[in-house]
């Protein structure tokens, strides 16, 4: 500032001994005195240092403590949210990277399991305030009955009247890939609610069976996903809640039993038989084992013999082996009802075809099952199911997953579905933690937060797509 005032003077004393006239003169140094004026101005201004502030544009929006500010990309019409916790800067700069990818506090992320499943049980004692989802586009055109359980998941009611979709308690609305249409949504959009992309179908059955290219639900900005997929943000698994409670734990005596109802040895449960690209080389498969000569009953449509749901637990359990074979080849984590439910449930090995191995591991009872691509040909697998038909003592190894404690079943605590949503809406979003992507040391979703904490998908095509097995689409 110093420096800048002794310019200022040489420059009027330059002014006053030059040729020009006396009012030139005068307006020129007053021109000159203005200009230093501002120049010390700025310059104190830079030496205190100025508030660096986010670019902003839009309305806020408060949900508990957090406030949602509306940017907007050069390469997008469509805004998205960025969290910013009242009373403390956002490092959240680029909303394409979702929402909580800044730093978040670790507080809750470094408490131990027995910490945080207090902290659940104190914060659904309290979570009485009902919430409501609301399922805006249909699976298949059904409205089945939904209800959850409070106690576990928190008051919660899940309904399909539309006109609810303006009521302030309306924290969730769910859209079913099946039934999204651009003009069919909910206008104008309220940022203070999770809007939640739903599919339990592969990736292949969307983009190759049904040349869905997804674009128009990237360009809508879906902030959740509930799909069979494990790094979903709300896990839709097939896997029944019940099945470890209900299924594991057991005496030893269990094997005796088991063993007392097997009078058949294999069975196939197939009605898909071709639609998909998997289901026409799974029927394929299937046939061949049969032209070797395994002994299998089939039923279903694509065996001419059909079977009721009420029909299958008992038949099912008849059975040695179930073959638990997918319509899709190595889509991530696609694993249906017929591994958890038909097999596992009705205490038949289910010989595993689809999935990847690791894929069936992250989810099934340790050394429950048997992977068909572990055998170099058909006639090998065949061999070693005759080898486990002859020697009780090895198939019943198959079922020591029946002894062991529910809490050795991957994903065990882990909520699923609408309960896990409710649990979302009431701030309680410990199910995080089992994602393959969570990151204890800096998680992207804090296990607890004060109201809905929204999350955002990038790119529900790179996701959905482009993370899946290359050869989940061939």
């Amino acid at each position: 500032m110093v420096i800048i005032g002794v310019f200022g003077c040489i420059k009027m004393t330059r002014i006053a001994e030059s040729g020009l006239n006396p009012t030139c003169k005068r307006t020129a140094i007053l021109a000159v005195l203005v200009i230093s004026i501002l120049e010390i101005y700025y310059v104190s201004k830079l030496e205190r240092g100025p508030a660096v502030q986010p670019y902003r544009s839009g309305p806020q929006h408060s949900i508990g403590d957090y406030t949602f500010e509306m940017t907007m990309e050069s390469d997008t019409e469509l805004s998205t949210p960025v969290l910013q916790q009242s009373g403390e800067a956002s490092s959240l700069s680029n909303p394409r990277e979702g929402i909580g990818n800044g730093t978040v506090k670790p507080s809750h992320s470094q408490l131990n399991e027995s910490q945080i499943e207090a902290e659940i049980s104190r914060r659904l004692a309290a979570a009485t305030d009902k919430k409501i989802i609301l399922i805006w586009s249909l699976a298949f055109g059904n409205k089945d009955a939904h209800s959850e359980n409070p106690k576990i998941c928190g008051n919660c009611e899940i309904t399909y009247d539309r006109s609810l979709i303006s009521d302030e308690r309306t924290g969730a609305a769910v859209f079913h890939f099946d039934s999204i249409r651009g003009n069919d949504m909910p206008t104008p959009r309220n940022l203070n609610q999770l809007h939640i992309f739903w599919d339990m179908e592969s990736s292949a059955t969307l983009k190759v069976a049904r040349r869905l290219s997804l674009s128009f639900e990237d360009s809508y900005k879906f902030n959740a996903t509930m799909t069979h997929r494990l790094d979903s943000a709300f896990l839709a698994s097939y896997q029944s809640a019940s099945l470890a409670d209900s299924q594991m734990g057991k005496n030893v005596s269990i094997y005796e039993d088991v063993l007392s109802r097997k009078s058949k040895f294999a069975i196939a449960m197939i009605s898909n038989c071709g639609y998909t690209n998997g289901a026409r080389v799974r029927l394929a498969k299937i046939k061949e084992l049969i032209r070797l000569g395994l002994k299998m009953d089939g039923f279903g449509n694509c065996f001419n013999k059909k079977i009721s749901w009420k029909q299958v637990p008992e038949t099912v359990a008849k059975y040695k082996f179930y073959f638990s074979f997918e319509n899709s080849y190595h889509c991530k984590d696609y694993v249906t009802e017929k591994f958890f439910n038909n097999a596992l449930r009705n205490h038949a090995v289910p010989v595993v075809w689809g999935a990847t191995k690791k894929d069936y591991e992250k989810i099934a009872p340790p050394g429950s099952f048997i992977f068909a691509e572990d055998f170099d040909t058909p006639q090998k697998l065949i061999d070693y199911l005759s080898f486990l038909d002859k020697n009780d003592t090895e198939y019943v190894n198959y079922f020591k997953w029946l002894t062991m404690k529910p809490e050795m079943l991957p994903q065990y605590k882990r909520i699923r579905g609408f309960c896990a949503i409710c649990r979302a809406l009431h701030g309680i979003n410990a199910d995080e933690r089992f994602s393959p992507k969570f990151d204890r040391s800096n998680p992207s979703v804090p296990l607890f937060s004060d109201g809905i904490y929204p999350r955002v998908v990038p790119s529900l095509i790179k996701w959905f797509y482009g993370e899946d097995n290359p050869e989940c689409f061939h």
